[in-house]
């Protein structure tokens, strides 16, 4: 009878021992879910190495409860009440122990994650920032003088048979109108030619010579007798054949001018002249005085006129001006009376005194 009592109240507090289990099971699933939530915090504010002793922390932590839970059963003997529960009894605890090593698992993710991560956001922080530039030592160089702005010069257009006239200065003053007959001549390319090249052959001196064979130095004796030598048969030293000998066909003095009338001379000139006055490019000066020699005061002269180079500089006995001009690479100097075609043609721009503006008539 007593027997059967015992097993009456062991089947009694079978139901009260599965409560007590399960509410054990409930209270694990929550206090590692509640670890798992502040293991997940504590690895996005610390490094890798803090996650992981975390976990251990966790682990250490859990197994003195599963040790607990297990003494009764290694150490008490196999009684009714072990034997009598069901198989769904242990189920709440298993889910708790999978739960906490999924959570654990799911911290160890992290904490691995968590250095690539970091490592992620400071490369893109460091491409954000800018690298510093270092400043190039630069050589200083003297810098040029400023250059002193050219005046402005009034330009004039000057329409056909019409010159500038200009001051000291380079400053166009007015128009004034050509004489037709000396600025007004249609151009004809033959006369212009035959005349240019007049003028170049008149330049020439012709006093290139050559010696004959009868004017070269020497015996007109034979150097050997004509047979029996085996050497090429030969005359005199003087041949043109040798060495110091004589020149056949040679340059002798010569006159190389060539005769043009003084009419179509004239009028070969009005054509250069009329072709300059037709770009608008003959200037006349008024009011320049010079004291001596100043090729300075010309060369600012001609270059406030802005005119093309290169300059012919026409003047009527004025030496003065003549030497302040001939030092210029860009311009030259001819007197009235001189004046050639060729001279004219060379030039792109005519710059007459006021002196000899009025004799071209003369000329």
């Amino acid at each position: 009878m007593a027997a059967d009592d015992s097993k009456d109240t062991a089947r009694t507090e079978s139901p009260a021992a599965e409560e007590a289990a399960e509410a054990k099971a409930a209270d694990a699933d929550a206090d590692a879910a509640e670890v798992a939530a502040e293991a997940a915090t504590e690895t996005a504010r610390d490094d890798a190495p803090a996650s992981r002793e975390a976990v251990s922390d966790q682990a250490t932590a859990e197994e003195p409860e599963a040790a607990a839970t297990e003494e009764p059963k290694d150490d008490a003997p196999p009684t009714d009440e072990t034997v009598g529960e069901k198989p769904g009894a242990d189920e709440p605890e298993a889910d708790a122990d999978t739960s906490a090593d999924e959570s654990a698992a799911g911290v160890e993710d992290e904490a691995k994650a968590g250095p690539d991560t970091e490592k992620e956001s400071g490369q893109e922080a460091d491409s954000e920032t800018p690298a510093p530039v270092r400043k190039r030592r630069t050589r200083r160089v003297a810098k040029p003088k400023p250059k002193k702005p050219a005046r402005a010069v009034k330009k004039l257009q000057p329409g056909p048979l019409q010159g500038t006239v200009v001051d000291g200065d380079g400053s166009a003053l007015e128009l004034v109108d050509l004489p037709a007959g000396r600025f007004g001549v249609a151009a004809d390319v033959h006369t212009l030619h035959l005349v240019v090249r007049a003028e170049q052959a008149a330049r020439r001196s012709g006093t290139a010579s050559t010696r004959t064979r009868g004017e070269v130095a020497g015996s007109t004796a034979k150097l050997y007798r004509q047979k029996g030598t085996g050497r090429a048969r030969a005359g005199s030293a003087k041949s043109p054949v040798r060495t110091g000998g004589g020149t056949v066909f040679g340059p002798r003095p010569r006159d190389y001018s060539i005769k043009v009338n003084r009419k179509v001379t004239r009028r070969a000139l009005a054509m250069a002249l009329s072709s300059r006055a037709d770009t608008g490019s003959v200037f006349v000066t008024r009011g320049l005085q010079l004291d001596g020699p100043s090729t300075q005061t010309l060369d600012r002269m001609l270059e406030a006129m802005d005119i093309a180079a290169p300059v012919l500089v026409i003047t009527q006995e004025e030496p003065v001006v003549a030497k302040s001009v001939r030092n210029l690479k860009y311009a030259e100097t001819a007197e009235v009376a001189d004046l050639r075609t060729e001279q004219v043609l060379r030039a792109r721009s005519l710059v007459f005194t006021e002196k000899a503006f009025g004799a071209m008539d003369e000329a």
